[in-house]
């Protein structure tokens, strides 16, 4: 996963085994574009499926479960792109229609597919690219879009618990302390504890599930080892860090990359649930 200020985020997802991942937050308004396999989404009672050339446009604030499903002679492959606030705020008054739920969007031109290509090296360019380069890059994305008839907003959280999400996701390897991050948010520790009580989860519990979804999409879209993710993530232990990581998902990290701990006996993939024990407004 790779971020870039004033543009977004941008990585190249490749998953080895069938997997049901619970309760999975929007980064902010993105898309994917599926390369190989199959993407299913399960959002508010429904289900939706993007295969290989589709995109899926996701808008900020929803929750979703998700299942990547490899071809059968290869794993599955999406680029995953998320939109800097700035470059959405100065097209969400256009024309087109307004994404405020899950999309598929089927037979988009090769030269589509080439720029969403373009804006995801854009992102991990680095130093070889200029920002300003890299976010106009990914401008012609949201320009795509646009001219396809869909936009984004990007909303801010007014929502205690949503602005205290989005800060921590942002770092979610620091040594978070409610204390610290209340007052940033503008509320008190007792009444941010309160509200987080309310909607059913806890500082602690909300914290571990912010790392376990950004240890999920590094065990995606990158080759690092699992105990330099829990590093990543914050965990000095890789063994902890993995205990964790079951509890979240009912899979263990190494069966993201296709060391699978089981499969029927006509050697089809089955379907892993994940636990969705933890749950955030």
């Amino acid at each position: 996963m790779h971020q870039r200020p004033g543009a977004g985020s941008a990585a190249h997802i490749i998953q080895r085994a069938r997997l049901l991942c619970r309760r999975l937050a929007s980064g902010g308004p993105g898309l994917v574009l599926v390369l190989g396999g199959r993407k299913i989404l399960r959002c508010g009672g429904a289900e939706l499926t993007a295969s290989a050339g589709e995109i899926v446009l996701i808008p900020d604030g929803v929750d979703f479960d998700v299942i990547n499903e490899p071809d059968e002679d290869g794993p599955y492959q999406a680029l995953s792109l998320s939109f800097a606030a700035d470059l959405v705020r100065a097209l969400e008054a256009g024309n087109g229609t307004l994404v405020r739920q899950i999309r598929i969007v089927k037979d988009l031109p090769q030269a589509f597919h080439k720029a969403c290509n373009t804006a995801v090296l854009a992102i991990s360019a680095g130093e070889a690219l200029p920002d300003r380069v890299a976010a106009a890059r990914v401008n012609e994305i949201l320009l795509w879009l646009a001219s396809l008839g869909y936009r984004f907003e990007a909303a801010v959280p007014t929502n205690p618990i949503d602005r205290l999400r989005k800060i921590m996701t942002a770092d979610p390897a620091r040594d978070w302390r409610a204390g610290d991050i209340a007052g940033a948010i503008g509320t008190s520790e007792p009444s941010l504890r309160r509200r987080l009580a309310a909607a059913g989860t806890s500082f602690t519990e909300l914290l571990v599930d912010i790392r376990m979804t950004a240890a999920l999409y590094l065990l995606q879209s990158t080759d690092k080892s699992i105990t330099q993710i829990a590093l990543d993530v914050g965990y000095d232990s890789a063994s902890r860090f993995s205990v964790r990581f079951r509890a979240r998902f009912d899979f263990s990290p190494s069966e993201i990359r296709g060391h699978r701990r089981d499969s029927d006996r006509n050697g089809t993939k089955s379907e892993r649930r994940g636990a969705a024990t933890i749950a955030a407004e």
